[in-house]
């Protein structure tokens, strides 16, 4: 009897290692592609960032007409134009979470910052205290460098990595907009609601 609970307490000690070892090498592949994301989107890489996308963004959206938003949005479209830091910023990743043992997911979360310039508009004092509000609604942050230009600090953004059938079971990546109905079609009600939860501790923190 002795010799039988000493074996199924060593069986235990290794699949806890062995569980252990499994999250560490998931994360680190989550970490991986997080900081791939943050470069291509410092270096303007649209077609490598579009390739770590869950694939069920594309039944939605075109790759081609996602491209298209995405030089719109990082290369200006006249009106105004973004310049996104080259370094990577900081970012946290969560506990690995999974719905139904079909799909696992984690939270990346970071401040984003950049600078926005508006090359066909100037801002008075009052202008400027509108735009800041607004801009706060979304929760970021602005500060006026000039008439047309703001650094906007985007705090508490967060991107969800997630794998599952779709993918070949590799990490893909997901921005989360609460606002966006592009997630609410994509995503399962379960892990909806753990993003809004992990979202609004984000901000209280």
């Amino acid at each position: 009897m002795k010799n039988l609970k000493l074996n199924v307490l060593v069986a235990l000690f290794f699949c806890l290692i062995g569980f252990a070892q499994n999250k560490a090498t998931e994360t680190a592949k989550i970490k991986q592609i997080a900081e791939q994301m943050f470069q291509d989107v410092a270096t303007k890489n649209y077609d490598a960032l579009i390739d770590k996308m869950h694939p069920k963004v594309f039944t939605i959206v075109p790759k081609e007409s996602l491209k298209t938003v995405f030089k719109s949005t990082f290369e200006g479209n006249g009106a105004i134009s973004i310049d996104v830091p080259k370094e990577i910023p900081n970012f946290n990743i969560s506990d690995i979470y999974n719905v139904s043992d079909t799909l696992d997911y984690a939270f990346i979360s970071y401040d984003m910052k950049m600078k926005m310039t508006f090359n066909d508009q100037e801002f008075d004092d009052e202008s400027k205290e509108l735009m800041k509000n607004m801009m706060s609604a979304k929760g970021m942050e602005v500060n006026f460098i000039s008439n047309n230009t703001i650094n906007v600090s985007a705090n508490n953004s967060m991107t969800i990595a997630l794998k599952d059938e779709d993918t070949n079971n590799k990490w893909t990546v997901l921005n989360y907009d609460a606002s966006s109905p592009l997630v609410y079609e994509i995503l399962p009600t379960e892990l909806l609601e753990k993003a809004k939860q992990y979202k609004q501790n984000l901000m209280l923190e």
